[in-house]
């Protein structure tokens, strides 16, 4: 079973060490991005999630069905499972714990598991707002991933972030000037959408994202970057 590479808006950025010069970054996805990635391959009613404790660890289990219910029947369970550990979160032990513990268990079926392909990461402090919090260099910004790209092995090859309040790139990765077609595909599908994708299709003739032709793709995507 294959599970579709994640898009850009699925991506969240969380700020790491933070310097006077500036801070690293890390990629994640939240537990909500793992539902609609099961639910959109599997069918919501294929898959489910259990959890215990082992020696005061949380672990949770992903289970998909891969089989017929006629193998119930036979006495063969249809159900896979793969189970991981979590780690506590700052705020609430529990509902961190069993979260992280989902989230590594949906990264075992190979959900958001091209996230540990991602490059070191740093924004310099010029590209952000660093202050000083009680002796510490701390940001409040906000970043987003606007773009990514991955080659045939799966491995990110491409990658856009953006500071929110300033709406410039703070970081890019890959070649210059355009990602791949299929990233750019990708972005495009899930930034237009409802009468956005129709005006956008009708404008370049196209009937879908899909048979776009290049140029007309390269132009989509530069108005993508304008408008976010």
């Amino acid at each position: 079973m294959i599970f579709r590479p994640l898009k850009a808006d699925e991506i969240e950025c969380r700020i790491g060490s933070v310097g006077a010069k500036g801070f690293t970054m890390l990629l994640y996805k939240d537990a909500r991005c793992d539902m609609n990635i099961l639910d959109e391959t599997v069918g919501e009613f294929n898959w489910q999630r259990d959890h215990k404790e082992i020696k005061g660890t949380i672990y949770c289990g992903v289970g998909i069905f891969h089989g017929s219910i006629e193998q119930i029947g036979q006495g063969v369970n249809p159900w896979v499972w793969k189970w991981d550990a979590g780690s506590e979160s700052y705020t609430e032990k529990e509902k961190g714990e069993a979260s992280d513990s989902f989230k590594r268990a949906c990264v075992n079926w190979g959900i958001g598991r091209e996230l540990y392909s991602a490059p070191f990461i740093w924004i310099p402090a010029d590209k952000c707002n660093l202050f000083n919090k009680s002796g510490r260099m701390s940001c409040n910004d906000r970043f987003e991933v606007t773009s990514i790209g991955y080659d045939n092995n799966g491995n990110i090859n491409h990658l856009t972030i953006k500071n929110m309040k300033t709406r410039s790139v703070v970081y890019s990765m890959g070649a210059a000037g355009y990602p791949s077609d299929e990233a750019m595909k990708r972005d495009c599908e899930s930034y237009y959408r409802g009468d956005n994708l129709k005006n956008m299709l009708a404008y370049f003739g196209a009937d879908s994202i899909a048979n776009l032709s290049k140029s007309a793709l390269m132009k989509a995507w530069d108005q993508m970057q304008k408008g976010r």
